[in-house]
């Protein structure tokens, strides 16, 4: 097929709990693609090219993504609704609805909701090496 399409309401929105080691419950779609260690079931054969997944998550006020790294991989946070912070490598980077923010392979990150509505926002996260690629 020469195209994929799936929207939100196509999805489960699933709970996960303090991802990464962050605090409390967010919930994560996997719209396309598939990301092995979240359990959220996904679609693994979705790309064909080098990009694992395209994620829309939620995170309640004070909820967040704990540190993690990033080696082989970029990752895209991009908000669309609330507010956020976004910890790269130390540098605190604030987000609001249209701000992205691109995590480099070679660094950690870390984000959380800092508003009082929920925060919602788009992850993408694209490999270097094809050997890479989950499945």
């Amino acid at each position: 097929m020469a195209y994929v399409a799936r929207g939100r309401n196509d999805v489960v929105n699933y709970p996960v709990e303090d991802c990464h080691d962050g605090q409390g419950t967010i919930f994560v779609r996997q719209v396309l693609g598939y990301e092995p260690l979240l359990p959220v079931p996904g679609n693994p054969g979705d790309f064909d090219s080098l990009i694992n997944f395209i994620h829309e998550t939620t995170l309640p006020p004070g909820t967040s993504i704990g540190l993690h790294p990033h080696e082989g991989n970029e990752e895209v946070y991009i908000v669309t609704e609330g507010k956020g912070e976004m910890t790269v490598d130390g540098e605190k980077v604030p987000m609001e609805p249209g701000t992205a923010c691109l995590t480099k392979s070679g660094s950690k990150h870390t984000f959380r909701n800092v508003g009082d509505t929920d925060c919602r926002i788009i992850v993408i996260e694209a490999v270097f090496d094809a050997k890479d690629k989950k499945k």
